[in-house]
């Protein structure tokens, strides 16, 4: 690949961070296959559970656009990105078929690994969605005063009790995803954060300091290094809006009327909010670092981070 030592220890060492998730992400599949079938069960039984209501259409219209033009499409154009890249590169067709082999395919393999967890999460992102429409009509009961006597008419069909149970089922779904997943998602952000910081200085030092890279070279690194923030801005969204989805239950439910209400009503509305509070949907890897928001800004200010350390030894010739 190249005569530095410095970027052939960077190239090998990327090497074997594809690898280590390949292998994590063959292991894991292995050993929770039976998990990804009752995933997907859980997420069918948990949706006819629920009724059917009139944004219930436009929840499983935004699922299918994310599923096949957000996935799919995105993951098709990368890797029609990745190998036009590689093969228009001023190479011996030996060389582009060792970059598509050892590089190309592995982050292939990584990008449908992380389009399956991501097609899971929003599976559940529309469940929760479902359950927050549901609960948006318990706010909106009447309440008819006849005389010392209070009637409440509810407009749902649904009862709070109900919401609670596929509350229940959309957490054990959750828990399932995030042990299936949480090994691939760590080799996966290790792999990211080596390579940013290490494409990141082979341009710097190809451009600044020994002056030895061409335009092609840089402009392959430049994509190699979209291609993990690609990764990470994926793991971040879809964490994060799953995250929004629970939290947007949660004020549904302190906007449920509590006025002359019986004992039972306000105990159920507290149960489900104390539930809610013990049991986040919030996926993590190994209870070390959540997957939301954070996790994009982390990467990029520790991936800075230690590109200046990096760039402080580098001494001109």
């Amino acid at each position: 690949m190249t005569e530095a030592i410095v970027t052939k220890m960077n190239y090998v060492l990327e090497l074997i961070a594809l690898l280590i998730f390949c292998l994590v992400v063959y292991i894991c599949a292995f050993l929770n296959r039976g998990k990804y079938v009752k995933v997907l069960n859980m997420i069918n039984s948990t949706w006819c559970d629920l009724p059917i209501n009139n944004n219930s259409q436009n929840i499983l219209s935004n699922l299918k656009f994310h599923v096949n033009f957000i996935v799919m499409g995105s993951l098709f154009t990368v890797v029609i990105i990745q190998f036009s890249v590689n093969f228009s590169r001023n190479s011996t067709v030996w060389k582009m078929i060792l970059v598509a082999l050892t590089f190309n395919l592995p982050q292939t393999i990584e990008f449908t690994a992380l389009a399956f967890y991501y097609s899971l999460v929003m599976m559940l992102v529309a469940i929760l969605a479902n359950i927050n429409e549901h609960c948006v009509k318990l706010t909106m009961n009447k309440t008819i005063i006849l005389s010392e006597l209070t009637e409440v008419k509810s407009k749902s069909a649904v009862t709070l009790r109900q919401m609670e149970l596929a509350y229940v089922k959309a957490f054990q779904i959750k828990t399932y995803i995030n042990k299936a997943f949480q090994g691939p998602i760590l080799a996966c952000t290790l792999q990211c954060f080596h390579s940013i910081v290490s494409e990141s200085h082979i341009i710097y030092h190809g451009v600044v300091v020994g002056n030895t890279v061409s335009s092609h070279d840089v402009i392959n690194c430049s994509i190699w290094i979209a291609y993990q923030i690609f990764k990470i801005y994926c793991l971040s969204y879809a964490g994060n809006l799953l995250k929004l989805e629970a939290l947007k239950i949660g004020q549904t439910l302190h906007n449920i009327p509590t006025e002359k209400q019986d004992l039972r009503w306000l105990m159920e509305i507290q149960h489900f909010s104390s539930l809610m509070t013990y049991q986040k949907i919030e996926m993590t890897v190994y209870e070390y670092f959540p997957l939301d928001a954070t996790l994009l800004y982390n990467m990029l200010a520790s991936a800075m981070m230690y590109l200046i350390i990096l760039v402080q030894f580098d001494r001109r010739e």
